[in-house]
C-alpha cells in the first residue's frame, strides 16, 4: 500500500492569529507577506569593483521567494492540521531593519495525546541581518502530533527595549522565508465532472521542466566526478536521454521561442530578449490548449515574460517574476496549480522555467559551501548531506556580475533539489503515470573556457550542448501498447527543437510546418540522428554547424569576445574546440560552409514579423544587471 500523497501548507497564504501584537501603536501590523530575496537585494562583492563599473552596472539580486516580515515583540499563531511525516520547513532569512532579536518557534497541542494547551519549544536562534549568500533552510519534525491538529507558534523576540519608532521609519522586524507545513494525507475526492472536455482520456499530462544556463556537463548523466543532481540523476533513469542534444539559440527568449514553435531563429525572426515572437505563429501552448487542456506558465526571469517573448500566447495561467524567482518559488508555485481541484477532472500542459544558474550565483547554504542532499529526498526533509566539492565559502571571481564556477555548480545542486520536490509531488499523487516530463535547457554556459567567464556568448558546446531527457509514461510511450523504456542512453544529434513535434504526438496532437523531427523517430532503431545540428548566435552575431565529428562557427560582429570570421574545429582531436583549424583550405571548411549555406537559404514562408519593442529604462537596467546589453 502506498503511502499517502504529500500535502503542503503554505503559511504565507494562510493569515495568522496575532496572539501578541507588537508593542507600541496599536496600528503596528504584526506580519506583512512580502516577496523578499534569497540573500541580499545586492550581492556583489562590491570591495572587488572599481567604482568606475560599479556605475556601470545596476545591482545584482539573489532569487525572490515568499516571505512573512514579522515584526518585533509580536506572537503569531497558524492552526494546521497535520498529516503523517509532518515537518515544519521555513528559512530565517534574517532582519533588513534592525532587529536585535531572536527567532522563536513552538508547538501548542490543540487535543490528543499532549495536555491541550502545553507548548513545546522547536527552536531559537538569534536574528542576524540578511546575507548575500541565505541561510539553509529550517526543517524541524512534526512526529509527535502527527495526524492531530495543532497550533504553530512565531515569534520574534526583542534582546532589549525596542527604540522608539522614528517618523517614517520602518519597525524592528524579521523575515521568515518560504515558511509551509508539509505532510502525508488522504485526497479528498474529486469533484463531480463539469462540462464535457474535448480531449481524449487516454492523452497524457505534460510538464516542461525548462532549466535556464544549465549545460549538458552540469548533470549527472554528462557529468564527469560526483554528481551534483540526484534528482535528476533519478528522472534521468527513468527517462529517455538524449546525450546529445544541441539549442538552437545561445539565449534565452530566442531558445525558448525555437522549443515552443519548433522553428529555428530564421524561421521565427527572434534573435535577442526584447523582440516578441509574431502572434501569427502558433506554440505549443496553443495546440494544446485548443485540444482542451488547462495551460499553466511559471515564468522565472522577467525579461521572459510575455512583453518581451511573446511566449505567453497560449497559456491561460502565467505567472511571472518581478526580478526573477528562486527555483522553490516557481515549484511552489506549479505545486499549487496542479493540486487544484480546477485539475482534477482534466488534463494540463505546465511550463516551469528555472532561473537560478545564471548569474548572479548566489545559493543558499549549504549549497554555496560545497554539499548536497545525499539523495533524491523529494519532499521529505533532506536527512544527511555529502560534499561535492572542498568544502567553503566562495568569493566572486567575476565580482561585477557575481559569478564562481563553485557557485554556480552549488546553484544546480539546489536547482535540483527544487525539481526533486515537484517529482516527488507527482509521483505521491500517481500523476507520474499519466504525465510526460520533458527536462531541457535553453542554453549552457561559459565557465571560463575560451576567455569567457559566466556568459552565455559564443557557439562552442559550453553554450550548445544542453541536456535534454524526457520520462514517459505507459500511455506515450515510443512503441504503442508497450512499456515505456526506462533510462535509455541516446546517441545521435538531436535539437531542442524536436521537442515539440514529440510532445504533441506523444497527446496525439498533428504538429504544423515547423523545423522539428519527433525524437523517437530520430533515435529509433537504424536512425542515428540529425546529419548535422545548427544554432544561431543572439543579435544575429554568427551561425554554427556541427557534425558528430566536426563543427564550423561563423562569427560576425562579436568582436568584443571572438574575432569575426571562420572558426574550424576537429571534435575527435579537439572536444574542447580549443585549436582552430580555420582557412588552412581544408575541405571540412568548405563542405560545412556549403551546409551552412543551403540552411539558411532554406527558409519558411514568413509568418507575422517579428518587430523589437523598445525598452524602458528599467529594463534595460535589469538585462544589465544580468550581464546583457554590454
Amino acid at each position: 500500500m502506498p503511502p499517502p500523497p504529500w500535502e503542503r501548507v503554505d503559511l504565507w497564504s494562510t493569515k495568522p492569529v496575532v496572539e501578541t501584537p507588537p508593542p507600541g501603536s496599536r496600528w503596528l501590523r504584526a506580519s506583512t507577506q512580502t516577496i523578499s530575496f534569497l540573500g541580499t537585494a545586492e550581492v556583489r562583492d562590491m570591495a572587488k569593483i572599481p567604482p568606475s563599473q560599479l556605475v556601470a552596472f545596476p545591482r545584482r539580486t539573489a532569487g525572490q521567494v515568499r516571505a512573512v516580515a514579522q515584526t518585533a515583540g509580536s506572537r503569531l499563531r497558524w492552526r494546521v492540521v497535520l498529516g503523517t511525516e509532518p515537518y515544519l520547513s521555513f528559512v530565517p532569512l534574517g532582519t533588513e531593519a534592525g532587529c536585535a532579536c531572536t527567532y522563536r518557534v513552538t508547538v501548542r497541542a490543540v487535543a490528543g495525546g499532549e495536555r491541550a494547551g502545553a507548548e513545546r519549544e522547536l527552536w531559537r536562534r538569534p536574528v542576524t541581518p540578511v546575507e548575500p549568500i541565505a541561510p539553509a533552510a529550517v526543517e524541524l519534525p512534526l512526529a509527535p502530533w502527527a495526524n492531530r491538529p495543532v497550533d504553530l507558534l512565531f515569534e520574534v523576540r526583542p534582546l532589549g527595549p525596542l527604540p522608539d519608532a522614528a517618523a517614517g521609519a520602518p519597525p524592528p522586524a524579521a523575515l521568515w522565508g518560504s515558511p509551509a507545513v508539509y505532510g502525508r494525507k488522504a485526497l479528498p475526492p474529486p469533484p463531480a465532472p463539469g462540462a464535457p472536455r474535448q480531449i481524449n482520456p487516454a492523452a497524457p499530462n505534460v510538464l516542461v521542466l525548462g532549466l535556464d544556463t544549465v549545460r549538458a556537463d552540469a548533470l549527472g548523466p554528462w557529468r564527469q566526478g560526483t554528481s551534483l543532481t540526484p534528482a535528476m540523476d533519478r528522472l534521468a533513469a527513468e527517462s529517455d536521454v538524449w546525450m546529445d542534444a544541441f539549442t538552437a539559440f545561445n539565449v534565452t527568449n530566442p531558445s525558448f521561442a525555437s522549443i515552443f514553435t519548433g522553428l529555428y531563429g530564421k524561421d521565427h525572426g527572434v534573435y535577442d530578449l526584447s523582440t516578441p515572437l509574431p502572434r501569427a505563429h502558433t506554440t505549443l501552448a496553443e495546440l494544446f490548449r485548443r485540444r482542451g487542456y488547462e495551460t499553466l506558465a511559471v515564468i522565472s526571469a522577467r525579461h521572459l515574460g510575455d512583453h518581451n517573448s511573446g511566449l505567453g500566447q497560449g497559456f491561460a495561467d502565467v505567472t511571472l517574476a518581478g526580478e526573477h524567482f528562486a527555483a522553490e518559488l516557481a515549484v511552489d508555485m506549479a505545486m499549487d496549480w496542479i493540486a487544484s481541484p480546477e485539475r482534477a477532472q482534466r488534463r494540463w500542459l505546465a511550463w516551469v522555467h528555472l532561473f537560478d544558474p545564471h548569474t548572479p550565483h548566489t545559493p543558499p547554504r549549504p549549497y554555496a559551501l560545497g554539499s548536497r542532499p545525499s539523495a533524491a529526498y523529494g519532499l521529505a526533509p533532506v536527512a544527511a548531506w555529502v560534499p561535492f566539492r572542498p568544502l567553503g565559502p566562495r568569493a566572486f571571481d567575476e565580482p561585477v556580475l557575481g559569478g564562481h564556477r563553485d557557485l554556480y555548480a552549488g546553484e544546480v545542486a539546489y536547482l535540483d533539489r527544487q525539481v526533486g520536490r515537484l517529482l516527488d509531488f507527482l509521483a505521491s499523487r500517481g500523476l507520474l503515470e499519466t504525465t510526460v516530463v520533458a527536462l531541457v535547457s535553453d542554453h549552457g554556459e561559459q565557465l571560463g573556457e575560451h576567455g569567457v567567464l559566466y556568459r552565455h556568448v559564443g557557439l562552442h558546446d559550453t553554450t550548445t550542448h544542453v541536456p535534454l531527457m524526457v520520462r514517459w509514461p505507459a500511455s506515450a510511450g515510443p512503441t504503442a501498447g508497450a512499456p515505456p523504456p526506462r533510462g535509455r542512453r541516446l546517441r545521435g544529434l538531436v535539437q531542442t527543437i524536436d521537442l515539440f513535434p514529440t510532445l504533441l504526438a506523444a497527446a496525439g496532437l498533428p504538429p504544423p510546418p515547423q523545423d522539428g523531427e519527433d525524437l523517437r523517430a530520430l533515435t529509433a532503431p537504424g536512425r542515428h540522428g540529425r546529419r548535422a545540428v545548427f544554432a544561431e548566435h543572439a543579435a544575429r552575431l554568427g551561425v554554427m554547424v556541427r557534425t558528430p565529428e566536426r563543427k564550423l562557427i561563423l562569427s560576425r560582429g562579436n568582436t568584443r569576445f571572438f574575432p569575426d570570421g571562420p572558426a574550424l574545429y576537429d571534435l575527435r582531436a579537439d572536444p574542447g574546440e580549443e585549436r582552430s583549424l580555420a582557412g588552412r583550405g581544408l575541405p571540412a571548411e568548405r563542405e560545412l560552409g556549403e551546409i551552412l549555406r543551403r540552411w539558411l537559404a532554406a527558409r519558411r514562408p514568413p509568418v507575422g514579423r517579428a518587430e523589437p519593442r523598445p525598452l524602458s529604462d528599467e529594463e534595460r537596467r535589469r538585462l544589465e544587471a544580468l550581464g546583457y546589453l554590454r
